[in-house]
């Protein structure tokens, strides 16, 4: 896969760094290209995916999208969609997150695991130390073709 010099990039305005800041302005459908690969490598159970979003198997009788996996490379990731059963260490959430312990026992939510499903993931909130999503290969599963840019 070619990779153009950094000049070209700010010449082309598909990254601006801040003159204030260390931080890097990048263009959405170049940053959309960068992480496609990576994110072509997280593991996506493709039942639990379909049965939890029903929009996506619709989108995929549709012809939109081949399978679970592109559906979450493409919108799923951005989206805040879980791509798999993320399991919670009850104890350590709780004690990580005391707006939740305090939400658990009011009853607000039977669980930190519960919590994590209805919204924490999309918070961005762990689920144990140090989570990190698992990749297809940690579940031997391959990337599928059209998520592949090496393949393509």
């Amino acid at each position: 896969m070619p990779f153009e010099t950094y000049a070209t990039l700010l010449n082309k305005k598909l990254v601006v760094p801040s003159a204030k800041t260390p931080y890097v302005a990048v263009d959405r459908a170049f940053f959309n290209t960068l992480l496609a690969r990576r994110l072509g490598n997280i593991h996506v159970d493709e039942t639990l995916y379909l049965d939890r979003f029903p929009d996506v198997r619709e989108g995929i009788e549709r012809g939109e999208f081949a399978c679970a996996a592109e559906h979450y490379a493409k919108v799923g990731f951005y989206e805040h969609r879980m791509p798999y059963e993320i399991e919670v260490d009850e104890d350590w959430y709780l004690e990580n997150y005391p707006d939740i312990a305090t939400a658990v026992t009011k009853g607000i939510f039977p669980s930190g695991q519960a919590h994590f499903y209805r919204v924490g993931f999309r918070e961005g909130r762990f689920p144990h130390p140090n989570f990190t999503l698992q990749s297809a290969q940690e579940t031997a599963r391959p990337i599928p073709r059209a998520l592949d840019p090496v393949a393509a």
